[in-house]
């Protein structure tokens, strides 16, 4: 099935490893409005015989395709998948699906009422290794939970990023309002946000806070944001849950600290079984969704929470979390 790569940035290495590597895909043009950034990437995945456009529009003109995968900026991702849709393609895009909730609502519908599949990245909510951090934690007892993240990423060439009103809750943030989708089940009510420059050169160095809460009383705080190395936690960040009778501390890696309260200072530690898993499988998904395969997740529960936080972030004041169905 023909696709086109639609951005050609440094995360398209990671979609097109496993696109080539499925015999049902057919890589069949790169799109990018920088030729050497094509090239780069061209090049580096054995991809020289493919095709070049500066744009969207002249790739379509050329490839009769079937799949746009969606990696531009993260603020044009409504924009180029809406027109995708429109063209009766479908789509695989990075996330976030939109900034605001209206628009991921319209564009869920939009794909849903054309039979189109509109897969949005969840490499870290849907990770097998997180999963089972996420059962750990459930095993500790029902909530309500206390949980916090923490994740700073030490990232000097700052990209697209610089451009992005909120780069640490619109890049970043979005990651774990993936992950607290499964720990915590319970509607999400209000939320309040801050996101605040820091004394950086490059643009894009910025420090978010987020505080959710949810129906069962349960309490979700992020902070994160993109800073130097001496904030810098792992890519999945770090953890910390709290239960009415027990808790855990998982900072990213392959070790999970279980507390109890009949001895707190005697943490006991669990081995995870399984690896992160990264893009591939949920890339796999995708494919299989358009060839019939289960139906994938809307991420609208995310998005709800990066609309609430943005809004809180211009009013300085909580909001409501407007709610959505599934959740997570």
């Amino acid at each position: 099935m023909n696709t086109i790569i639609l951005g050609c940035g440094l995360i398209s290495g990671r979609w097109i490893r496993t696109l080539s590597a499925d015999p049902r895909i057919t890589v069949a043009a790169l799109v990018d409005g920088f030729p050497d950034t094509a090239i780069r990437i061209a090049e580096k995945c054995g991809l020289a015989h493919v095709p070049w456009f500066p744009n969207l529009d002249a790739a379509l003109d050329a490839v009769q395709a079937k799949i746009i995968v969606n990696l531009t900026p993260t603020d044009s991702h409504a924009h180029y998948t809406r027109m995708a849709l429109e063209h009766r393609l479908h789509v695989f895009t990075e996330k976030p699906l939109a900034l605001c909730l209206d628009e991921a609502q319209e564009l869920t519908q939009l794909a849903r009422s054309a039979g189109l599949v509109l897969g949005v990245m969840n490499n870290r909510g849907h990770d097998a290794r997180f999963l089972e951090v996420r059962d750990l934690i459930h095993g500790l007892g029902p909530g309500p939970y206390v949980v916090s993240a923490d994740m700073f990423v030490h990232l000097p060439a700052p990209g697209f990023r610089p451009r992005l009103p909120y780069p640490a809750l619109q890049d970043l943030a979005v990651h774990a309002f993936d992950q607290i989708g499964q720990i915590i089940h319970a509607d999400p009510t209000s939320l309040i946000c801050r996101e605040t420059p820091l004394p950086r050169p490059e643009g894009h160095c910025t420090s978010a806070s987020v505080t959710v809460r949810y129906s069962d009383d349960s309490v979700f705080n992020f902070q994160g944001g993109f800073s130097g190395l001496g904030h810098k936690t792992s890519a999945d960040g770090h953890w910390r849950v709290d239960t009415p009778k027990a808790g855990c501390r998982w900072g990213g890696l392959d070790t999970v600290e279980i507390f109890y309260d009949r001895s707190p200072d005697q943490p006991s530690a669990v081995h995870l079984r399984t690896p992160s898993e990264g893009h591939g499988p949920r890339i796999t998904a995708m494919i299989d969704a358009v060839y019939g395969g289960p139906p994938l997740p809307d991420g609208l529960g995310s998005a709800a929470l990066l609309d609430a936080a943005q809004l809180s972030i211009s009013t300085g004041r909580p909001v409501e979390v407007r709610q959505v169905r599934p959740w997570g």
